[in-house]
């Protein structure tokens, strides 16, 4: 039985004065005052995609005034890898990538750092790069890890040996015989996605200080408990050794989750003790070293009735990886999840492959793979719709996936709104009425599409989530969380959770940053899943310390605790005969007297522990040991009009109506945000970002030629559309929504381009260049 409260807003509690409210002297590194003691450091980069080092020369820049220490990977021989270690700090014999720090030159300022990193001279053997992910499959492919079979923490991968592939997870159910002999038509086609950087405004940052045997460190990160993790592992400290301090964060999309210039940062600081080490890096550095989203190959075939029926499913995905698989295991693993879309598949054989190759490492982005994955699923719903000539929505609607249906390994689907996602985003850009076909000078032409989604919330390691609400007369409420702001507004609806269940105003409630010294565990702490997770455990702390306030007077009263509750920060009794009432600021500031007439000045701590647990894929005793338990799926679809010029090829969204099942909007205004901010971001990825290698050089390294979407490019229409079908472990119902719009927009525009030209375009990002070649193909 899930207990629903009406939404938390009236007049909406402004996010700005929760964040301002952080305890402590600054949210920001850069305000932090470290003393005249701060060192900076700076990388010095590979510039080779895959190379022998023959020599390291560092003795230019150690001789350099203002230089400190210069260090190299014959001093760190440590590996990074929360399940496989497949990540050196510093590059060891040899380079994998273009970006892969080769050293790292420590000095008193910033511009001697830089100076001294320029005048390092490495000396390299080039040797054959594996960067098509195709090819690095193959048995002669240049092998990016040739020693993997020695690598701590191979337990937790399947790789194939003698290639790049460092994990491969495979699932099946049904006749798949059965099902291609049931089609009347069967298609297959392959499906490509290129890698993306996650392009956070605000690039990688740390400080790190080692004293006494123990190491701070205040990093711009997503999940300061896997990096407290990590660095500790690699570095031979215990956990407790390493505090984590972890600030509001200007952008992450999943690219801060996993370290990256940060343990670096760590390790120098253990090798100078006592003095602060900082390294920022610039947007080329942020472009070149820092993670990529992982590139998609997909090869899909499906088998259809005439009457809609889809019959069978196969599909191959490979993962293009970079360097390391670590951080893209969960991308490989939720694949074969979601591998057949959210639509009933009687028979399928679903396969993920993690490849590596000498580009940088992959990580999760907004979505965790799913957007690459949906990309290809939905433009194969679209062919297999126009094969038969049906509708596409119609066609959607008919092999949806819906509440109580069996999915593999005799798994029920729970309640879900993703029918009602599809229905009201196709209403909302009118789907029934045909798109002008020309309109003007005639070089002008309309589509509309659409695609659904589904993400499968998967437990890749324990889900463990502690939240401290503190009452005291100095901050009155503090909240002390694990999970981080990044703008999604997770503070701000923190604040309103606290506020609501505890009883008292917003402006009685002020959020702590995080700091993993606090004891407020958050292995989850990204934005996908903290509504959920983070929110559970928020409520259930409010829960307990409520009850310690309340039993507290109640025993100061000789009441009944039953008789009380605290109503806009007032706690009341509700008895007959004393009806009294006493401000809560007044309890923590003035005390209470008790029973035998002493006076005392309480304060409290609540805490609240939420454990997520999830269900295996598959009930069979044959189940999959590499594939994680699900939990729940999250559901929605995309819906967009765009116009066209087919002279030149450039599209415009006009309209796009995203809808996705929140579970219960806690904060409809914030929901609403993210659902705009996603749909946006999607439509930039659809239409204009992409990294443009030359043998694994990445070429466009700055804003001035990475394009991502901005208000020009925003359509004069995005209408959010809100489902509430209640999340059964949620708090009051909800779910997340930060990860989710990302995923069906690129194939929604897609669709919407190929229903107005009648053209298929099978890669991303959809330029210009590529809708006008098609024409001219069409043309001929």
């Amino acid at each position: 039985m899930v207990t629903r409260k009406p939404h938390i807003v009236g007049k909406p509690f402004p996010r700005v004065e929760a964040e301002l409210k952080v305890s402590g002297r600054s949210r920001y590194i850069d305000d932090i005052r470290f003393g005249p003691d701060l060192l900076h450091a700076c990388l010095v980069p590979s510039t080779e995609a895959h190379a022998a080092l023959l020599r390291v020369d560092v003795s230019a820049a150690r001789e350099m005034p203002g230089v400190v220490k210069v260090l190299t990977g014959q001093d760190f021989t440590a590996w990074l890898g929360l399940f496989l270690k497949d990540r050196p700090l510093l590059a060891d014999d040899r380079v994998r990538y273009v970006g892969q720090p080769v050293a790292v030159v420590v000095a008193e300022s910033r511009e001697i750092a830089k100076r001294a990193a320029s005048s390092v001279m490495v000396e390299y053997k080039s040797m054959p790069a594996s960067l098509d992910v195709m090819a690095g499959i193959e048995a002669d492919a240049a092998l990016v890890h040739p020693e993997l079979a020695s690598y701590e923490g191979l337990e937790h991968v399947t790789p194939i040996t003698g290639t790049n592939v460092g994990d491969h997870v495979q699932l099946q159910w049904g006749d798949m015989e059965a099902g291609w002999a049931d089609a009347d038509v069967v298609i297959e086609h392959t499906y490509k996605v290129g890698r993306l950087y996650h392009a956070s405004l605000e690039p990688h940052g740390a400080v790190a200080k080692m004293e006494d045997g123990r190491m701070t460190l205040w990093a711009s990160i997503q999940r300061p408990y896997t990096h407290r993790t990590m660095i500790a592992q690699a570095l031979g400290l215990e956990p407790g050794q390493l505090r984590v301090i972890a600030p509001c964060v200007g952008g992450g999309f999943g690219g801060k989750a996993f370290p990256c210039i940060e343990a670096i940062v760590a390790a120098v600081a253990r090798e100078l003790p006592g003095r602060p080490i900082k390294l920022v890096l610039d947007r080329r550095q942020e472009f070149a070293c820092a993670f990529m989203r992982p590139g998609l190959t997909a090869r899909l075939k499906a088998g259809v009735r005439r009457d809609g029926v889809i019959t069978a499913l196969k599909a191959a995905y490979y993962w293009n990886v970079g360097a390391s698989v670590d951080a893209a295991i969960r991308v490989v693993r939720g694949a074969v999840l979601a591998g057949a879309g959210p639509y009933k598949t009687p028979n399928c054989e679903v396969e993920s492959y993690a490849v590596y190759t000498h580009e940088p490492p992959a990580g999760p982005m907004r979505g965790n793979g799913m957007a690459e994955l949906h990309w290809a699923v939905e433009q194969h719903i679209d062919r297999l719709a126009d094969a038969i000539g049906m509708d596409r929505l119609a066609f959607r609607l008919q092999n949806l996936v819906k509440g109580g249906d069996r999915l593999y390994g005799g798994r029920v689907m729970h309640a879900t709104g993703l029918e009602t996602c599809v229905r009201g985003a196709a209403e909302a850009i009118a789907w029934s009425e045909q798109s002008k076909s020309l309109a003007g000078d005639g070089r002008k032409v309309y589509g509309k599409g659409l695609a659904a989604m589904w993400n499968p919330v998967v437990a890749m390691q324990p889900l463990g989530v502690t939240a401290l609400v503190t009452l005291d007369n100095e901050r009155i409420c503090t909240v002390s969380v694990g999970g981080v702001e990044s703008g999604q507004g997770i503070y701000t609806l923190a604040v309103q959770l606290v506020a609501s269940e505890l009883g008292v105003p917003h402006s009685n409630v002020h959020f702590e940053r995080v700091d993993t010294e606090r004891g407020s565990l958050d292995w989850t702490a990204t934005s996908g899943h903290l509504t959920w997770t983070m929110g559970n455990a928020v409520v259930r702390a409010a829960q307990d310390v409520k009850r310690q306030v309340l039993s507290f007077v109640a025993q100061a009263w000789d009441e009944p605790i039953g008789n009380l509750d605290i109503i806009e920060g007032v706690i009341v009794s509700y008895s007959p005969t004393s009806e009294r009432t006493l401000n809560l600021t007044d309890l923590l500031s003035e005390g209470i007297a008790t029973a035998d007439s002493e006076r005392v000045r309480p304060s409290f701590e609540g805490k609240g522990f939420f454990q997520a647990t999830g269900r295996p894929a598959l009930d069979s005793g044959d189940e999959e040991p590499r594939i994680p338990p699900i939990i729940h799926f999250s559901t929605g679809a995309q819906a967009v009009e765009v116009e066209i010029d087919v002279e030149t090829g450039v599209t415009r969204v006009l309209q796009m109506a995203p809808a996705f099942d929140v579970g219960h909007a806690l904060n409809p205004d914030i929901v609403r945000a993210q659902i705009k901010g996603g749909s946006v971001q999607g439509l930039g990825m659809a239409l204009l970002e992409q990294i443009r290698f030359d043998h694994g050089f990445p070429l466009n390294r700055t804003f001035k030629d990475y394009n991502i979407a901005t208000i020009q490019d925003i359509p004069k229409r995005i209408d959010p559309i809100i489902v509430e079908v209640p999340q059964d472990d949620g708090p009051y119902g909800a779910r997340g929504i930060g990860e989710h719009v990302l995923i069906p927009t690129a194939p929604a525009i897609a669709s919407a381009i190929s229903n107005a030209l009648g053209i298929y375009l099978d890669e991303l990002p959809l330029t210009a260049e590529k809708i006008w070649q098609a024409l001219e193909i069409q043309d001929t």
